[in-house]
C-alpha cells in the first residue's frame, strides 16, 4: 500500500482510469470535479469523504480513508457499475437518475 495519501489518492485514481479504460475505451475519471466542469460521459467521478481514526492509549495508529465513487453513464446497465461493485472494501450506496444520466455512488477505502 502506498505511503502518503497523495500516493494512496493516486494508487486509486490509477485503478479507477483503468476500469473506465478497459470498458469504454477512454479514461474520463474526475477527481473532486469543480461545478461547472465539462465532463465526458461515461465517467467515474470520486472525492475524499471521510478519515476513520483508530486510536489506542491516546494516540491514532491507523487511519482509514473513504472516499465516495460515482459511476455516470448514459446507459443503465453500465459495466463499470459491476467492476467499480466489485472492488474490495467497496459497497455500493444509491442508485439515481439526475439529467438523463444514470449515476451509482459508492464507498470505497483504499
Amino acid at each position: 500500500m502506498a505511503d502518503t495519501l497523495l500516493d494512496r489518492r493516486l494508487a486509486l485514481d490509477k485503478l479507477l482510469r483503468a476500469i473506465v479504460k478497459e470498458r469504454c475505451g477512454s479514461e474520463n475519471v474526475y477527481y473532486q470535479p469543480k461545478n461547472g466542469l465539462a465532463m465526458n460521459y461515461p465517467c467515474i467521478c470520486y472525492e475524499r469523504s471521510k478519515i476513520r481514526n483508530v486510536a489506542a492509549d491516546d494516540n491514532v495508529y491507523l487511519q482509514r480513508f473513504f472516499y465516495t465513487l460515482t459511476v455516470i453513464d448514459p446507459k443503465p446497465d453500465s459495466p463499470m457499475v459491476l467492476a467499480a461493485s466489485r472492488l474490495p472494501r467497496c459497497e455500493h450506496d444509491r442508485h439515481f437518475v439526475s439529467d438523463g444520466l444514470h449515476h451509482d455512488a459508492f464507498t470505497i477505502y483504499y
